[in-house]
């Protein structure tokens, strides 16, 4: 199955895809705004991916996808 990996990093938010062959793409945002607006750009094909969010933005993501579209 897809991962999608949600966390921070140097200060940054990331959201990093793996896909079932292990290739990876690493987005990064300095803001949290642009990683809002970046996660909602996944929304719609969220159900593919396995989610793994650390602890410090579980409550920002699922409070952010809890919000209908």
């Amino acid at each position: 199955m897809k991962k999608m990996l949600i966390y921070k990093e140097n200060g940054e938010f990331v959201i990093e895809r793996v896909s079932e062959f292990n290739h990876d793409s690493k987005q990064n945002f300095i803001s949290e705004q642009g990683f809002l607006e970046g996660l909602q750009s996944y929304q719609q094909v969220m159900a593919e991916y396995e989610l793994e969010v650390s602890d410090e933005l579980w409550s920002l993501v699922i409070n952010f996808l809890n919000k209908p579209m």
